[in-house]
């Protein structure tokens, strides 16, 4: 069935479409106007001399460089900057990277976070009624890891594995992200290490709840079922869908029997612990009792052993929201692992060349806009070719935003629009299989050259060699 968008969606693609159909050069210089860019530049109080790497171009420049995956380089991006000047008639600029490396360096963090969280909700706040479940946002929460280049200041901030003798292994950074379940966009994330007291994925989580929208739903796993986590985010309006963690004890004989396996208890307020509580004036702040409902079904698929299913909620209408509904909602949570896999494989983040801590950040940011900037297009592609966004793959339209790049820069008028057009039609065409069940052996065919993993640092090894 088609799905019309709203005016303000349709304004936001009119709007995307002159932009890019005005403008040459970087693939993303269409989808990232300059005048947001302008305008975040100046609310952050940032000022920049005439040069060849000005804050919009440098952002172009690395939004590109995120963008190209495994091709990823600083050599590529000046490449495309160069490319992009001469093709202006300028005069071409340095084929030498410091210039830009320096130029990546003075980018405030804070502008390219601001232009992803901007990207990510305004989309999110736009997307089509029909594209939201039973009228509601839904926000999938889950965290991840990513590894950077071994130097002592990453080390510092985000060390790396205990099991890993020093010098051997690389620094773990750990990522914890809110997704759009209708459009997919990342609405915030937080950053922190993988060592250490509070560096667990609950405490960043709960840095990122001013972004989860007032009256929306949580969906994430059995890691964030916690009595404190769901008393304070239905105090703030939000409703939770969490998966049973192992230790809970679930008892269908009791409670108010809403149906099999579905009732209405009363979770009492946890013993004071201060390992768990910031403080004790924190305890003490939360209700005496909240009631939660719980959920089990047994998922069945042919060729398969039943799997079970526990999820406690919030959402406590049983006529409004019934247990298969639920179910559905939490089988959805899966589409969390797939857009963080998009952001770690097809956009190249699994391991960042990196050599400090602010330098981190800020790229993992950078792939993060890119990565909504993509969503933008696949949700255009899906308003107006009438299909959900969810149905769209998103490594097919990274790889055709980028092959019609060249063409959109070097036509005008009737032919760009004809291209534009095309483009358009081409993302919403490539749809993301239905493969229930499928089990793949997680094993390759294909041998790379394979060496000899280290087992001394690297400048210990190389005094060793022979000369």
């Amino acid at each position: 069935m088609a799905h019309v968008i709203n005016g303000a969606a349709s304004g936001q693609v009119q709007s995307e479409l002159q932009e890019l159909d005005e403008s040459e050069g970087l693939p993303f210089k269409g989808l990232l106007s300059e005048e947001l860019v302008t305008e975040t530049l100046e609310q952050f109080g940032v000022e920049s001399r005439e040069r060849i790497y000005t804050p919009a171009v440098t952002l172009w420049a690395l939004l590109s460089q995120v963008a190209a995956g495994v091709k990823s380089s600083c050599q590529k991006a000046v490449a495309r900057v160069l490319f992009d000047r001469v093709q202006q008639g300028k005069s071409a600029c340095s084929e030498d990277t410091s210039s830009y490396c320096s130029a990546r360096g003075r980018l405030p963090e804070n502008v390219v976070s601001h232009l992803a969280r901007r990207t990510g909700r305004d989309l999110d706040n736009q997307a089509d009624p029909e594209w939201l479940w039973k009228g509601r946002q839904v926000t999938i929460v889950d965290g991840t890891t990513c590894t950077m280049d071994d130097t002592p200041e990453n080390q510092a901030e985000f060390p790396q594995s205990k099991n890993q003798k020093p010098g051997l292994g690389f620094p773990i950074a750990r990522i914890v992200v809110l997704l759009s379940l209708s459009v997919g966009t990342v609405l915030e994330s937080a950053i922190g290490g993988c060592r250490g007291k509070k560096t667990g994925e609950q405490t960043l989580f709960r840095t990122t709840w001013h972004a989860l929208p007032i009256g929306g739903i949580a969906l994430a796993d059995c890691l964030y079922d916690c009595y404190s986590d769901i008393a304070k985010l239905q105090a703030r309006g939000t409703d939770s869908v969490f998966g049973k963690k192992q230790s809970r004890k679930v008892d269908f004989r009791t409670g108010e029997k809403l149906g099999s396996s579905d009732h209405v208890v009363v979770w009492w307020k946890p013993k004071y612990d201060k390992s768990r509580f910031a403080s004790k004036e924190e305890w003490e702040a939360l209700p005496p009792w909240i009631r939660i409902r719980e959920v089990r079904t047994k998922v069945r698929r042919k060729g398969y052993r039943p799997r079970t299913v526990t999820i406690v909620t919030t959402l406590l209408d049983s006529e409004l929201y019934s247990a298969k509904d639920l179910t559905d909602l939490f089988s959805m949570r899966w589409n969390c692992e797939l857009d963080l896999r998009s952001i770690k494989r097809t956009l190249g983040m699994h391991h960042l060349s990196c050599k400090t801590p602010e330098m981190v950040r800020k790229v993992i940011w950078a792939y993060l806009l890119a990565y909504n900037l993509i969503r933008v297009r696949m949700a255009q592609a899906a308003a107006v070719h009438g299909v959900i966004p969810r149905k769209l793959s998103f490594s097919a339209a990274r790889d055709f935003i980028e092959e019609f790049a060249n063409g959109l820069r070097n036509t005008q008028g009737p032919e760009h629009a004809r291209l534009e057009a095309e483009l358009i039609k081409a993302i919403s065409r490539c749809r993301v299989g239905n493969r229930p069940g499928r089990k793949e052996p997680r094993a390759v065919k294909k041998r790379e050259q394979k060496h000899p993993l280290l087992t001394k640092p690297r400048d210990q090894a190389r005094k060793g060699l022979k000369a």
